[in-house]
């Protein structure tokens, strides 16, 4: 769903309140994308959308946006985008066949962090040592959650690495046309990482932090922690940049943004008890969050929390910066279990970007009138979805014969979006 910050659901309400300024003026015309985080389903979900709206803005790209702002998978997304890569062509990657390697199956996300593991494994009848011979001094005072503390320094800082992530990148950035230095981009990118010593939120790109190669910045705003080890660059660890926040909308505000589209896949799922719980190789699908385990009850209070924070952000803005049009796309609360059920899954790739460009084009035709004014008020030309004849396209096609059609309808469409913006660049 989206959200305009003017007021939630319906784009292009003028905001009565002005109190001061945080902001710099927004430049008219001037656009920007902000990608959130989410695991690698995040990332395919703002293919999905970002692939629609592409298709529905007339004569222009979201390539052709001028500020990028990534966080976590969102700056993976958002550093392709400022290098020149269609969301079209995005989308047709990871809705490849499920024969076919995509580049996020290239990227080789799950390499255990075997050094560390074994240098941890090789300490540990020290450390038990010292934390036993702790806990027997101390032993009127020290409790059990004081020895398990201890024993904590037997764990990893993460039980996975992304190097292969910052190999792919730096490769695939190297080719001609391409560029690694946020210093030679044409456009304004931000990549979002967090100082893990300090807390403190670093935005790569910006001045003093530009001299990073983007490949490093990418896999240091993607290191999830717990997941993936801190990634150390000139000496200093960083971990994900959704720890602080989910989107950070305000870079973009910074960069006098008039119109900032914001995706964001990270919202609270929604379960009504009302369903009944189905069981697929020993695995609860249905029924309540607390029936399918840990991991699912930590993913939820992960969601809530980010969630409200960007809603707190949004209301802040709204405050600050009244002059600034922020429109934010999320997917619907009751759609995520079945669209988007685990936040590092990759084998339902196809499935959700077909559901994010599905419902992307869904709500724009829901509030069109009102997408368009906001939309023409920014110089973008908003095409009506009559055009490029979605009517034959299910928004909760399941059947397997139903979701090729899908795929093969979404990827037409993004075809003839290329060509359409072909035929225009020769006529001018």
């Amino acid at each position: 769903m989206a959200d305009n910050r003017r007021q939630p659901g319906i784009p292009g309400n003028a905001s009565s309140e002005r109190t001061f300024k945080a902001f710099p003026p927004p430049i008219p015309r001037r656009l920007g994308v902000v990608c959130a985080g989410g695991g690698v389903t995040g990332a395919v979900y703002e293919i999905g959308v970002l692939a629609a709206l592409d298709d529905r803005l007339e004569n222009i790209s979201i390539t052709d946006f001028d500020v990028f702002v990534g966080v976590s998978a969102g700056a993976y997304i958002s550093a392709l985008l400022a290098n020149g890569v269609t969301p079209g062509l995005l989308f047709r990657n990871v809705t490849r066949s499920a024969g076919t390697r995509t580049d996020i199956d290239d990227l080789a996300l799950f390499r255990l962090n075997i050094g560390e593991i074994a240098g941890r494994l090789a300490t540990a009848p020290f450390t038990m040592l010292d934390a036993a011979w702790d806990f027997y001094k101390n032993r009127r005072e020290t409790t059990l959650t004081d020895l398990v503390q201890s024993l904590g320094q037997l764990l990893p800082s993460g039980l996975f690495h992304n190097e292969g992530l910052e190999t792919w990148m730096r490769k695939w950035l190297s080719q001609a046309g391409r560029t690694n230095d946020f210093r030679r981009l044409k456009k304004t990118l931000r990549l979002v990482a967090v100082n893990l010593d300090s807390g403190e939120t670093t935005a790569f790109g910006c001045p003093g932090h530009d001299a990073v190669p983007i490949s490093e910045a990418v896999a240091a705003s993607c290191a999830i922690p717990g997941l993936y080890r801190p990634v150390r660059i000139d000496g200093i660890d960083y971990i994900d940049g959704g720890v602080r926040k989910t989107a950070h909308i305000s870079l973009a505000l910074r960069e006098r943004c008039g119109l900032t589209i914001c995706v964001n896949p990270l919202v609270p799922m929604r379960i009504t008890h009302s369903e009944t719980g189905i069981r697929r190789l020993g695995i609860e699908e249905a029924g309540p969050l607390r029936s399918r385990g840990l991991t699912t009850v930590l993913d939820q209070a992960f969601r809530v929390t980010l969630h409200s924070r960007l809603r707190y952000g949004l209301t802040r803005y709204r405050r600050e910066d009244p002059d600034a049009d922020i429109v934010v796309f999320e997917p619907k609360p009751e759609d995520l279990p079945h669209f988007m059920r685990n936040i590092m899954r990759t084998s339902g790739r196809i499935r959700i970007a077909e559901y994010a460009y599905r419902s992307t084009m869904a709500l724009l035709d829901s509030d069109f009138k009102s997408f368009q004014r906001l939309f023409a008020k920014h110089g973008l030309t908003l095409r009506p979805a009559c055009a490029r004849n979605l009517s034959h396209v299910k928004l909760h096609a399941d059947r397997a014969s139903e979701r090729v059609s899908t795929r093969l309808a979404a990827s037409l469409l993004a075809l003839e979006a290329d060509l359409d913006r072909m035929k225009a660049a020769r006529g001018r």
